[in-house]
């Protein structure tokens, strides 16, 4: 399956769990790609079967840069599926909510629950056990 992770990193902890989940899903015969949302245009995406965005939250909220992409994501084909990922600090984060609005107006499958991982402190660490975690995610994804 072609997958491609876009997200968001201010810090390095949300580069930090989707450079760890590319790794779990290659080792399970996947194709991943990631791509910053700083660096990349929504219409340059190249096309995949599921899509994952991860983004962190920033005062319970989602960044401005991260919506204004989804809102801008055009998805290749109906069949394509998408599945959403956020690190937060505080558990009041409505960034998901928002990134689910959003997908929901697109039209196509969700492939997974929503995955979140809390941080300890601005630049890290992560909460013990999200290795875990990430591993249920991705074996959820690639069902």
């Amino acid at each position: 399956m072609k997958i491609n992770i876009i997200y968001e990193s201010q810090f390095g902890n949300g580069k930090k769990v989707v450079e760890e989940l590319t790794v779990i899903l290659e080792e399970n015969g996947q194709d991943v790609d990631l791509f910053p949302v700083a660096e990349t245009k929504p219409n340059e995406l190249p096309p995949a079967d599921l899509y994952i965005f991860s983004s962190p939250t920033r005062k319970f909220m989602l960044p401005r840069n991260m919506g204004r992409f989804i809102k801008e994501f055009i998805p290749p084909s109906e069949n394509t599926k998408y599945a959403l990922m956020t690190t937060y600090m505080d558990p009041r984060t409505i960034a998901l909510k928002k990134m689910e609005a959003l997908m929901k107006k697109k039209e196509i499958k969700k492939a997974a629950d929503d995955f979140k991982i809390k941080i300890l402190g601005l630049k890290g660490p992560l909460e013990d056990g999200y290795s875990d975690g990430l591993n249920k995610f991705a074996d959820e994804l690639i069902k």
